[in-house]
């Protein structure tokens, strides 16, 4: 019996703990959204690398990649095979100029654990025209050890 409360007393410290997000993919993984045009602009899409740059380890697309004020654009994420398991969270860091600066968390699909979605709608005033950047960022809690399965 007196195995088992330091044991109990060990799964109670470390359920409290926060966890600490690092990215896994490169910083510059960046989509411009164009917001107080007249028309309605098709999807834009990025490829999103790893921290170096030098491997596509998934997708984003917005759509559509342009519109009116009070457009609503579709932030979708679809991370590879090889490293959703790696990826714990996903989120668009939105950058619209002199109107600030926020971060969204992508919701996960139930069936898909690659696949990451949001909608955010435009603001902006009547005439206003703006060029917004969303940076896709991907999140790997710093515990998760993670080794890829495409043998690299």
């Amino acid at each position: 019996m007196h195995a088992v409360l330091p044991l109990l007393l060990l799964a109670a410290c470390t359920a409290d703990e926060e966890t600490t997000w690092v990215q896994f993919n490169a910083t510059d993984n960046t989509l411009t959204v164009e917001v107080g045009l007249d028309e309605v602009l098709g999807p834009v899409n990025i490829d999103l690398t790893s921290s170096t740059g030098q491997v596509t380890v998934g997708t984003a697309t917005i759509t559509p990649g342009g519109g009116p004020v009070g457009t609503e654009h579709a932030i979708e994420v679809e991370v590879n095979n090889a490293y959703e398991d790696a990826v714990g969270r996903v989120s668009a860091r939105l950058d619209a100029g002199a109107r600030g600066e926020d971060e969204y968390d992508l919701d996960v699909d139930s069936a898909d654990e690659g696949f990451w979605t949001l909608t955010l709608v435009s603001v902006g005033d009547p005439g206003e025209t703006r060029s917004d950047t969303v940076n896709i960022r991907l999140w790997q809690d710093e515990n998760t050890d993670f080794a890829d399965d495409t043998g690299e």
